[in-house]
């Protein structure tokens, strides 16, 4: 196949996509009323087990056959929600970067100032006031990019991010996805987008970010993403350098698989501190 029909199938395959939002749409609330009414029978045997719990002498048949339903139940229920949220992302058309807008702050600081957030950029709560000033100074500052996070068909508001731009490396500083957003694989599809971002848009040759050893979903999240593990630190916080280079994401750099570290989603110490 020559270079002119390549080109040509991948546009065939865009313009295909684009023709089948209603397909997208009607599959996906096909998907939701599956989901639906299989939440209703797993409520219903959810309530015969609870209601077991009261009576004096129960069928255990019964119990027995209810409590295996609601295993079942909600082993299905977990696979459809996975599958509604790869229709959900694909229908969406991928992530988008851009700069933000100042009336948009007062909602991403709501979202940093979240328990167990609110730590990744700031030590404590601070106040939408100090928020904003420091944005007005990432924003004039050159070097740094203070980037929302948007669904490209919607430009719906999904999250912040917060990079770093250095010589040839661009450092991941900050990224948070807002809350009703989270553990749908759109962290995953943020990260893709940002590393694009990095080699196409900002000509950089390394992309970086430091991430707390105790943050399994984070170390999960990049990792899917193409992430490497760099260097490991035990200062004040264990703590893993990550990153991905261009000929890595390019596809130009051969990689030795005896050469590649294991992938890890726990802190070191659990790897260490297991008996032989």
């Amino acid at each position: 196949m020559n270079e002119t029909q390549i080109k040509e199938d991948r546009s065939e395959t865009r313009e295909d996509a684009n023709a089948d939002l209603e397909k997208w749409e009607a599959a996906i609330n096909n998907l939701l009323r599956i989901i639906e009414r299989s939440e209703r029978k797993l409520r219903y045997f959810q309530n015969r087990v609870k209601q077991a719990k009261f009576m004096d002498r129960p069928n255990q048949r019964k119990v027995r056959i209810a409590g295996a339903q609601v295993g079942t139940h909600s082993a299905y229920l977990e696979g459809l929600r996975s599958e509604l949220r790869q229709l959900e992302r694909l229908y969406s058309g991928g992530i988008r970067l851009r700069q933000t807008a100042e009336n948009e702050l007062r909602q991403i600081w709501g979202w940093i100032n979240r328990p167990g957030i609110r730590n990744l950029l700031y030590s404590a709560r601070v106040s939408f006031e100090t928020f904003l000033e420091d944005w007005q100074r990432w924003a004039a500052d050159a070097e740094t990019l203070p980037l929302a996070i948007e669904i490209r068909t919607t430009r719906f508001l999904i999250g912040f991010m917060l990079l770093k731009r250095d010589a040839d490396t661009v450092t991941i500083r900050f990224v948070i996805i807002r809350p009703d957003y989270r553990a749908r694989g759109y962290g995953t599809d943020v990260l893709i987008e940002t590393v694009r971002y990095a080699f196409e848009v900002l000509d950089a040759e390394h992309v970086t970010l430091e991430v707390f050893a105790d943050n399994g979903p984070a170390l999960t999240c990049f990792e899917n993403a193409g992430f490497q593990y760099l260097s490991y630190t035990d200062m004040t916080r264990q703590t893993y350098t990550m990153g991905i280079e261009r000929s890595e994401w390019a596809g130009d750099k051969v990689v030795d698989e005896a050469d590649v570290a294991p992938q890890l989603s726990a802190p070191l110490g659990l790897f260490f501190d297991s008996e032989e």
